[in-house]
């Protein structure tokens, strides 16, 4: 019998025992012992408790440790390290781990950090690798102090591999267009499958807007999925600024209890679940996604909570998704724009149990559909949550289940993805420094209160209208008017003068003024009485529109 001692020879400063080959056993991870035996006819292999950690060192160090070890290599971090690199940290061999000792679940957890400067995007790579584990660690792309770049996922994972597995781990920050991207692999007989993704913390994933450099989106999605008979289950992404979970196809793949959450540091967030990519030659079937809770946060919203078809996203595409897919009692609160849409898809649809009553009502209370389509701005502005197209919803192989409180439409409608932020409220009063306002009649507006607008007309005369629900109604006039103003007004000019002096100017010279040349300090317009006020350095009231 020969008893088989896996230990990997290191300096001593890294202060490791035994990294490669030491596997804990189930017990080991919820801190039992984490000896295992494997005996056979005339050998038997016992793995060593893991009993030291990696403390030190970077991308290049944890990759020789891979390298070096081979199958099963698990590189255990330190808790409470940080590991700062410049390229990918890249599995070799099936089987390997990357994790930290004794596999907290808080803040303990050992960072990966990319470094500002270098132009990495991806901090882990999967390369292919069956059985792989990244397992409680915090990866963190340094978005904030890296800044954007285009390329490859925070953790790019998947291909045609099986068995991967990223859980109790926190992505966030992505430098590009995913934290988390477990990718297909093209290949119909060995696709990415029954990978494992669990338990994670996801987020913050990009920003709202475009680089101003390259025009490229700033988005980013939180998982981006395009494995069959794979799990996803039990993560939190928060502040997503693309699709919470993207899923790609991935057939056979379940999707359960995850927590989505659009943030206000991030903005707008596009959709929650999206079902609505062509990959896998547009084929979801036997996909289940069911007791997920949505959530459009304060000050942000998610455009999309579920969307599902071919004719849902911004980009509609000809192909018609499809497959029989299960999506059931999830649950949709807060500032969620539309909570599904259905449109493209062909395949016995199960849509029961969802829950829309904790959503924000109305829709336009956080959100604005000026810029979608007809069908689209009726439907939000009845905060339509449960929306499809019945001749774009066909069951071929199966027939459609669908809950009562969705809304046929009876005309086709794509690209549901139209919401935008709400223009800013306006205010009540606007005020300006001597100087700083300067507007002819060419121009007309002076300001645009909340339901109040000054402007300056043609014939010199200047108004205040109240516009309460549409209808124009005139509060004040100055009631001077002049027949020099030009032909196209623009001789008439209203100016707060650098002496403090309110002047109408028309081609001939002042037309009135207020008297406040050397006094006045703030000049205000109000939707109320006394609607135009000069005041002085004490804050007392000089002038007012009344005093003409």
């Amino acid at each position: 019998m020969k008893i088989l001692f896996h230990a990997l020879a290191l300096p001593l400063a890294f202060h490791l025992l035994s990294l490669a080959h030491a596997i804990p056993s189930p017990e080991a991870a919820h801190g039992g012992s984490s000896q295992a035996t494997n005996t056979t006819d005339d050998a038997m292999t016992i793995t060593p408790r893991q009993s030291s950690c990696l403390s030190t060192g970077t991308q290049s160090t944890i990759n020789a440790l891979f390298s070096s070890g081979g199958a099963n290599t698990i590189v255990s971090l330190c808790p409470g390290v940080t590991i700062p690199i410049t390229a990918p940290i890249v599995f070799t061999a099936p089987g390997q781990e990357l994790s930290t000792q004794g596999y907290p679940t808080d803040s303990t957890r050992a960072t990966i950090l990319i470094q500002p400067g270098s132009t990495v995007t991806s901090a882990i790579r999967g390369n292919w690798q069956n059985n792989v584990k990244v397992l409680n660690i915090q990866v963190d792309g340094n978005r904030p102090n890296a800044g954007y770049l285009g390329g490859d996922a925070l953790l790019e994972m998947g291909g045609g591999t099986e068995g991967q597995t990223v859980s109790h781990t926190v992505v966030k920050n992505t430098r590009s267009w995913s934290c988390v991207h477990f990718i297909g692999s093209g290949q119909e007989d060995n696709p990415c499958r029954q990978a494992t993704v669990t338990f994670n913390e996801v987020g913050p994933c990009g920003h709202e807007g475009t680089d101003s450099a390259t025009g490229n989106g700033l988005w980013a999605d939180g998982l981006s999925i395009e494995c069959m008979d794979t799990m996803v289950t039990d993560n939190t992404i928060t502040g997503a600024t693309d699709g919470g979970i993207v899923i790609f196809g991935s057939p056979g793949s379940q999707f359960l209890r995850n927590t989505i959450i659009s943030s206000s540091s991030s903005g707008l967030q596009f959709g929650g679940i999206n079902m609505v990519d062509p990959t896998w030659s547009g084929n979801y079937s036997g996909v289940v996604v069911s007791a997920n809770t949505i959530t459009g946060g304060p000050g942000s919203f998610i455009n999309l909570g579920i969307g599902m078809g071919s004719q849902v996203w911004s980009n509609p595409h000809p192909e018609t998704n499809f497959g029989q897919v299960t999506v059931t009692n999830n649950v949709f609160t807060g500032n969620v724009g539309f909570s599904i849409v259905m449109n493209g898809w062909l395949g016995g649809l199960t849509v029961t149990g969802n829950s829309v009553s904790g959503v924000t009502t109305p829709s336009s209370s956080f959100a604005s559909a000026s810029g979608c389509g007809a069908v689209q701005q009726a439907a939000f502005a009845d905060s339509k949550q449960l929306v499809y197209y019945p001749a774009g919803v066909t069951g071929s192989s199966g027939p459609n289940v669908i809950q009562a409180q969705f809304t046929a439409l009876s005309t086709n409608a794509s690209n549901w993805l139209c919401l935008t932020n709400p223009a800013p409220p306006l205010p009540d009063t606007e005020s300006f420094l001597p100087n700083t306002l300067s507007v002819d009649a060419s121009t007309s507006r002076v300001v645009s209160l909340r339901d109040f607008h000054v402007q300056v007309q043609g014939d010199g005369n200047v108004v205040g209208i109240d516009t309460t629900g549409g209808v124009w109604t005139v509060k004040w006039a100055s009631s001077r008017f002049s027949s020099a103003c030009g032909p196209d007004g623009s001789q008439c000019l209203l100016a707060f003068g650098i002496d403090g002096n309110f002047v109408m100017y028309d081609g001939n010279g002042p037309l009135w003024a207020s008297g406040t040349d050397g006094s006045g300090q703030l000049l205000t317009f109000l939707r109320e009485a006394p609607w135009v006020t000069v005041t002085g350095g004490n804050g007392q009231t000089l002038w007012t529109i009344g005093n003409l």
